[in-house]
């Protein structure tokens, strides 16, 4: 998994030059009521005491003349505590802005790192170290389950070319490769990919692996699908959730398990509105949904190594996949596609190793560590490779 930079770096919030709070705290505090739903849980899940909560909420309300959080009686598991707009917003733009912050400092530090594997005669010679160093844009599920680091430690070994990756929804990695600040992308979002290539910002794209979506849901399944006859069928689980109003979390960042998600409820012919479906763009990639939806007992659209990778089996149940026999594939096939660049864009691109690694990665070694990556922790890999036919390279 990517580089846990906040380890390394602190960010604090100064409030009117009087008093400066840690941004991590107050941000996970946000965050960790947007899951709950009580303040007094998400201080004690913190390990802070729950007047340092109020304290931490209160000093951020007065300074920034907004309200992030409001009380309601009889809320969510006695809790009665949730965000506001306001709050939800503020929580996706620092999401955005750590993001950010993160692509730079990944550039820095493999710039730095393959500079430290040089001989100090090599360095001092005015050697470019950046044209052996590439930085990869990719959306979460790769990251998360640990196969990049075992991709790209496997090439290194190989090439000597040193691969770095910030993990990110694919509609912002897609929005950061615009920029010319990364090499390539892997992102899941065939539309926003080909868009992308069409309009000149990528050169080359292929499709490198495949899982499944899944719908998920608590084992009471209110929405009644585990006795529909059309439970394989996401579309027909989609149109039980919406007219029994169960409770569905969203990922709402236009990531790609989110597009696909929109694209069943227009498939699907029912709206996704009402108090029932909740948006919770200020969570993290699909393990963070998943963790929202065990605590507020509601269904979710997930990819199938976020759901093994949980842990969550005992609690929450997977009602539509593509291995049932009802099942229709091209609903919950899930493609990642590797992008190289356009130089033409962005001439400050290290092209020749970004086609090198997306040329290495769909060849017998990368081949067969994604065929059997999680094997032996699962009892079957995440991740497989996708037939020929599935998507074509560009």
């Amino acid at each position: 998994m990517m580089d846990d930079f906040s380890k390394l770096f602190r960010v604090t919030v100064e409030l009117k030059g009087e008093k400066r709070l840690s941004a991590s705290d107050l941000f996970d505090l946000l965050e960790n009521i947007l899951i709950y739903g009580s303040i007094s849980r998400s201080a004690s899940e913190q390990g802070v005491s729950y007047r340092y909560a109020w304290g931490l909420i209160r000093s951020a309300e007065k300074t920034l003349g907004l309200k992030l959080v409001y009380r309601q009686a009889g809320g969510h598991a006695g809790g009665g505590t949730s965000l506001t707009g306001e709050g939800r917003i503020l929580l996706e733009q620092y999401a955005l802005f750590k993001q950010e912050m993160d692509t730079q400092l990944l550039r820095f530090v493999g710039r730095a790192a393959l500079a430290g594997r040089m001989p100090p005669s090599e360095r001092t010679a005015g050697v470019e170290t950046s044209e052996r160093h590439l930085l990869l844009a990719s959306t979460m599920e790769p990251a998360e389950t640990g196969l990049l680091d075992v991709l790209e430690q496997a090439f290194f070994q190989s090439f000597g070319i040193l691969v770095r990756h910030i993990a990110l929804g694919s509609g912002r990695a897609l929005q950061i490769a615009k920029k010319g600040r990364i090499d390539l992308t892997l992102t899941h979002a065939p539309e926003l990919e080909a868009e992308f290539v069409r309009d000149g910002w990528g050169k080359t794209r292929h499709p490198v692996m495949s899982n499944d979506f899944l719908v998920v849901g608590p084992a009471a399944d209110p929405a009644g699908l585990r006795v529909s006859s059309g439970t394989g069928s996401a579309k027909e689980a989609f149109k039980k959730i919406a007219l029994s109003r169960a409770p569905f979390i969203s990922r709402g960042d236009r990531s790609g398990t989110h597009l696909r998600e929109l694209s069943l409820w227009e498939s699907a012919g029912v709206s996704s509105e009402g108090e029932w479906y909740m948006v919770s763009p200020g969570i993290v990639g699909n393990t963070g949904a998943l963790r929202v939806a065990v605590e507020r007992q509601a269904y979710v659209f997930i990819d199938r190594a976020a759901f093994l990778l949980s842990g969550v089996g005992e609690k929450m149940e997977v009602f539509c996949d593509r291995e049932q026999e009802s099942a229709l594939s091209e609903e919950l096939e899930n493609i990642f596609s590797m992008i190289v660049l356009n130089p033409v864009k962005m001439p400050a691109i290290n092209e020749e190793d970004a086609a090198l690694f997306a040329r290495w990665i769909r060849e017998e070694e990368a081949r067969n560590i994604i065929a059997n990556f999680g094997r032996e922790s699962f009892g079957r890999p995440l991740f497989s490779i996708p037939e020929p036919s599935s998507s074509g390279g560009i």
